[in-house]
């Protein structure tokens, strides 16, 4: 009987020393060489494991977007027929998820993101995904409204959802996500308001 790889375990210790240095130093500043510090190994390791920058930060995107998607997943999967759009939002605004180191990590990505094609690509993937789960979560409950306005509130309730917590986080003066919360309500009840004018 074979030895098990340690392949999976090296990979999510050298990910999570790349996640801290992201934190320190963010991406552009952090080296391989300082990963390998972080671990106590040498800096050929992280190379064998990864190959290249591009490599490592792709694995750290995935990671990021992965933990994003699941949020957003869980979120949604615990939304049955008689929830409403707002305890989508509320699970979402959970204040596990919403930390300063994720929207540090979130925003180097996002930088990132200006170079790199492959994890634009990710991304975009990633708010796909965000704006189709708001869209059946708001077309439950407003299944008659509007395809203009549906669609409106979609985007709206979804860039209110992914940017209200960095705005927290930036210190932009009032409660940004407790605004958020009440914006989200004034778009839901514009909905309901167009159904009735129909």
């Amino acid at each position: 009987m074979g030895r098990k790889s340690l392949a999976a375990e090296r990979k999510t210790d050298i990910l999570n020393a790349f996640e801290q240095c992201i934190l320190e130093r963010g991406i552009e500043g952090t080296s391989f060489q300082h990963i390998a510090q972080v671990l106590g190994m040498d800096r050929k390791m992280v190379s064998h494991y990864f190959g290249n920058r591009e490599a490592l930060v792709d694995a750290m995107t995935q990671r990021i977007v992965g933990d994003f998607n699941a949020r957003m997943n869980e979120a949604t999967a615990n939304l049955a027929p008689s929830m409403d759009v707002m305890e989508l939002v509320d699970a979402f605004y959970d204040e596990q998820h919403c930390t300063e180191e994720i929207e540090i990590l979130w925003a180097e990505i996002l930088a990132y993101a200006t170079r790199s094609e492959a994890v634009r690509g990710c991304l975009r993937q990633s708010y796909d995904k965000m704006l189709q789960s708001v869209g059946e979560a708001i077309k439950q409950e407003y299944p008659s409204a509007p395809t203009r306005q549906f669609q409106a509130a979609v985007y709206t309730v979804t860039i209110l959802l992914d940017r209200a917590s960095t705005f927290e986080w930036l210190g932009v003066k009032g409660s940004p996500i407790k605004d958020a919360k009440a914006a989200i309500k004034e778009v839901l009840r514009s909905l309901e308001g167009s159904i009735e004018e129909k």
